[in-house]
């Protein structure tokens, strides 16, 4: 149990680092935070809070939890040591016992004597002129979403989650606009507009006089499709929020099993996918993905924590057209991106259609 955990923890490690490269620092902190409330002698853990702290003083406040938990820490002392010099702080100073700890989330209540309405994602009250849930985070509507993407740092993720996941429920028993557009808005919400879209087309197909629903649906049909095969939430999540502020279209798989089923229910402009997963790796997953006709110059960007060359070959073997190495910062991941998507939409043969041209064409 306790390699279990250590290994565990080296991951989440791993994760806030991957998250601060890719500029997500607020998410960063809430995953070291995590950590430490677990584990709060990691001195590595702290090392990376002070590296990111939001003012000098937290960042010294870190800096010296580490010099009490390892006093040779060389790395710390001298950070240390400077910081002091830069405020002009004698060295005795002791800073607070504090660890850490993320700021709670508290849901909004409004005032009982004005008029209300509900999130209809999840349910919470809300101000008529607000734009956003003060519970669960998300946008009302998805016509309110900013034009560069949601940062993925205010919504509750696991609240909104277990929205979707009611709502589908509810859909099991009667299908109905409302349901539609609530997981739509929750999957839009957790920058993965991939998901989102057929959703919004079985919702447009009870209102089809809805022009700016159409409208809203033919623009997010018309940006590249990215399919990001992860086993780790938060590769996933760090991953979705970076290429949705790009402009792409993102779905998720948890695995290749679940990567070859989305893979197969729309076909993607370009998929990145993780090496290492349980039930089939990355390496069979791209030899299966190969093997349709339709995908044979389709992008497959592979993603590994090894910078090995066996690797490399590896993936070459099994059709991968790129590999990069994690962690990765968001500028080496979009410039990959924009290397090898087709920017002429009439070279990669897809079009999204509506259902009712689905239909028709069929």
């Amino acid at each position: 149990m306790e390699t279990q955990s250590a290994t565990t923890k080296r991951g989440l490690l791993s994760d806030a680092v991957q998250a601060i490269r890719l500029g997500q620092k607020a998410f960063a902190r809430e995953i070291l935070a995590d950590i430490l409330r677990e584990d709060p002698v990691n001195e590595h853990a702290y090392i990376w809070s002070a590296a990111i702290a939001e003012t000098r003083e937290e960042a010294v406040r870190y800096l010296e939890r580490v010099l009490r938990i390892n006093p040779d820490n060389t790395l710390a002392a001298n950070t240390l040591a400077a910081q002091r010099l830069e405020r002009r702080e004698p060295a005795g100073v002791a800073p607070e016992e504090r660890l850490p700890l993320s700021a709670p989330k508290v849901a909004f209540q409004p005032e009982r004597t004005e008029q209300v309405a509900e999130c209809p994602l999840c349910g919470y009250q809300r101000k008529p002129n607000a734009v956003s849930c003060g519970a669960c985070g998300a946008y009302y509507s998805i016509h309110d979403f900013p034009e560069k993407g949601i940062s993925g740092n205010t919504v509750n993720e696991r609240l909104i989650e277990e929205c979707i996941r009611k709502w589908k429920m509810r859909l099991e028993q009667e299908t109905t606009f409302d349901a539609y557009m609530s997981i739509a808005l929750g999957h839009l919400n957790l920058n993965r507009s991939g998901e989102a879209l057929p959703f919004l087309w079985r919702a447009w197909a009870l209102r089809t006089q809805d022009a700016r629903l159409r409208q809203f649906n033919d623009q997010l049909a018309a940006k590249k499709l990215i399919l990001v095969v992860d086993d780790s939430a938060t590769v996933r999540r760090l991953v979705s929020i970076t290429l949705e502020r790009r402009g792409h279209r993102v779905r998720t798989a948890v695995d290749g099993l679940d990567g070859l089923k989305k893979f197969e229910e729309e076909m993607p402009d370009l998929v990145l996918m993780d090496i290492t997963m349980p039930e089939m790796d990355g390496y069979e997953l791209c030899r299966m993905l190969r093997r349709n006709p339709s995908a044979k110059r389709m992008p497959i960007l592979m993603l590994s924590g090894n910078d090995g060359f066996f690797d490399k070959v590896r993936g070459k073997m099994a059709g991968a057209t790129d590999y990069l190495t994690k962690p990765f910062r968001s500028d080496v991941l979009l410039n990959a991106l924009d290397k090898f998507l087709r920017m002429d939409s009439e070279k990669t043969g897809f079009y999204h259609l509506a259902p009712e041209e689905e239909t028709r064409r069929n």
